[in-house]
Order: structure tokens, then sequence, then C-alpha cells
């Protein structure tokens, strides 16, 4: 009836290219193909993620173990390093060690008496890799890393 009255309400149609996309036919097959794309990529993301954190614990383990052996043995000796040595080749870290906040008993000895504190502290700098081109170095990020743990000695030295 009165065609010519429609007005600004009226719908006006798209032009042809348009109304192709319009078209919902498969589009749920191309939901399901992006949706599992994110998924499988933050899955990789995650799962690379989880060598930093990995990394980290071997670290804490490491400086644990340094710091035990350091409170049975009393003194910064050779088991220490040898127990250093052995778990860096375990891991396949290789952090930066250090001893402070000690008061040796025996200077030339490195001997720690017995309830004296001593602080270990180990330093590491994990390569975190965000990308891996075939024509040029990989694109990194250093992490650093620090683990610090306090010990006391369990031996008492007889000093002359």
């Amino acid at each position: 009836m009165n065609n010519q009255h429609r007005g600004l309400w009226v719908r006006a149609s798209l032009p042809r290219p348009f109304q192709k996309l319009l078209n919902k036919e498969g589009s749920s097959y191309v939901d399901l193909i992006i949706k599992t794309l994110v998924v499988i990529t933050l899955m990789a993301t995650v799962i690379s993620f989880l060598g930093v954190f990995t990394t980290y614990l071997n670290l804490n383990h490491m400086c644990r173990r340094v710091v035990r052996v350091v409170e049975l043995e009393g003194q910064i000796a050779e088991p220490v390093y040898d127990v250093f040595y052995r778990l860096k080749q375990q891991t396949g870290l290789s952090p930066e060690m250090t001893v402070e906040d000690v008061a040796y008993c025996d200077e030339q000895n490195q001997k720690i008496q017995l309830r004296d504190t001593f602080t270990i502290t180990m330093v590491y700098s994990h390569a975190f890799t965000l990308f891996r081109p075939s024509f040029t170095a990989p694109i990194q990020i250093h992490i650093p890393m620090r683990e610090s743990i306090t010990g006391m000695s369990e031996k008492y030295w007889k000093l002359p």
C-alpha cells in the first residue's frame, strides 16, 4: 500500500559484496578453528614459562643443598665445592655462589663455630627465548634470579 512514505525506518539493503559476509553458512567451523588456535597458542606460552619456574626451583635446591653441607661440615671446604660442582653438572645451571654474613673462628681454614650463622647466595641469569628465527640469533629476555639462604653451623671447633 503506501510504499512511497516509508521514511527513515526502512531497512536499506547492503551492496552485493557485503551481503556475502552476512551469509552464516560454515561460520561455526571458522569460530572453532580460531578458538583452537588461540588455545594452542596460550598452552604453548604457559609451557614455555614453566622452564623459568623449573630453573628457579633448581637454583633453590642447589642453594639448600650447599647450605646443608656447610652446616654439617662447619666450614667452607672441599666437600662444599664438590657438592656445588656436582649439582651444577646435574642441573645444567652455572650460578655464582658467594658466602656472606659469616664470622670465621679460623680465618685460614674458613671454619664456622657452632651456632654461628652464614648466608649462601646464588645468582643466575636465565635466558628466556621469545622467538627463534631461522636467519638470525634468537630473541631472548634474560631473567635474573637470586637465591639467598641462611644457615647455622652444627659443628663445634676446639681452637688451640
